[in-house]
């Protein structure tokens, strides 16, 4: 079972380091916000990083699937739309949604346009259809460089993912958007999927959570950040026999729960710890009320910002995410063994 469970807000020393003009909002109910998000949501579903900035791929795409998961279909529709009038010629959708890039953001294009065909199966049909696999194109042409492997570095620098970036190294992140697209929509047995899946399982530190792309630099295992640990179970959750190798980065996640984090942290954190408990069918009971309500209470006194209040929105849905909207994944031994293999060849 997963809930929300009510409690009283615990302010603590560091949230009051925060503090500015504004007070925070210690009767806030949850279901009240969320509410008045949805209604905001409802009337622009199209936006920027911030309030007035230029409307970009990323937050547009988490509006559609907050759109969804909230069943306002007609901002669902208006935000994927967006998204695929800006789709280039060769399936991509670059950040500021132009023909410059870079193209990561296709990855997110690609999971709103899958569940909006779900949601509106013969309202919506083919042109998001047609969206999704232009863009599983274009991710299957862009992959991460190798590098050589050194003793300088811990992970396997041979294994293959999405960089940020064309001409560069995969990095944590971008793989786990691009593994979550290709699960969404029906490639999870591709082998491109299979190897990024090996690449996050390789990428997690030992002492537990995951750095943004590396595990050991000159001798020294770096620090796990909330973000690309939180985005690694996400990504890999409802994969068999994959419970151990992120037991250390589950619990990482959550001790960070109740500390204050980002807007964008929270929701990803949120969204991993309740993929935990779709994954192992059993009662999972965690408390998020407050979580929520602090980064709610927290964003309230630095900025009025939709993008994040969208992204705190989608993860307060709980199991009903459409981000987690996944069938399960096998892992297949044959692309670590072909891989093992190159390496002492």
């Amino acid at each position: 079972m997963i809930s929300i469970v009510s409690s009283p807000p615990m302010p603590s020393k560091a949230n009051q380091s925060l503090s500015s003009n504004q007070p925070d909002r210690t009767d806030l109910v949850l279901a009240d916000w969320k509410a008045q998000q949805i209604k905001r949501l409802r009337a622009k579903p199209t936006i920027g990083y911030a309030a007035g900035e230029p409307v970009a791929a990323e937050p547009v795409a988490f509006a559609a699937l907050a759109a969804v998961a909230y069943e306002q279909m007609d901002a669902a529709i208006s935000a994927c739309d967006c998204l695929r009038q800006a789709q280039n010629p060769d399936g991509s959708v670059a950040v500021n949604l132009d023909a410059i890039g870079p193209y990561w953001t296709t990855s997110l294009s690609c999971i709103a346009w899958r569940q909006l065909e779900i949601r509106q199966r013969i309202q919506a049909g083919e042109k998001y259809r047609t969206a999704y696999k232009r863009g599983l194109d274009f991710l299957l042409s862009l992959e991460g460089e190798r590098i050589s492997r050194t003793e300088a570095t811990g992970h396997n620098t041979q294994l293959v993912g999405w960089p940020w970036v064309e001409g560069t190294h995969s990095w944590l992140e971008p793989t786990a958007m691009a593994l979550l697209a290709m699960r969404h929509c029906g490639a999870s047995e591709h082998p491109r999927a299979q190897e990024a899946a090996e690449l996050l399982i390789d990428r997690q530190i030992e002492s537990g959570g995951a750095n943004y792309g590396n595990t050991i630099v000159l001798g020294q295992t770096l620090v796990p950040h909330v973000m690309p640990s939180a985005m690694s179970v996400v990504a890999l959750h409802h994969i068999e026999s994959l419970s151990d190798p992120l037991g250390p980065t589950i619990r990482y996640l959550q001790n960070e729960l109740n500390r204050p984090m980002a807007a964008v942290s929270l929701a990803w954190t949120i969204h991993a710890l309740v993929s935990v408990g779709l994954s192992q069918q059993q009662r999972f009971d965690m408390e998020f009320d407050w979580p929520l309500r602090s980064a709610i209470n927290r964003l309230h006194r630095i900025e009025d910002n939709p993008h994040r209040q969208n992204l705190l929105l989608l993860s307060a849905s709980l199991a009903d995410s459409p981000l987690l909207n996944m069938s399960k994944m096998k892992l297949s031994t044959k692309a670590s063994s072909n891989r093992k293999s190159q390496e002492t060849s």
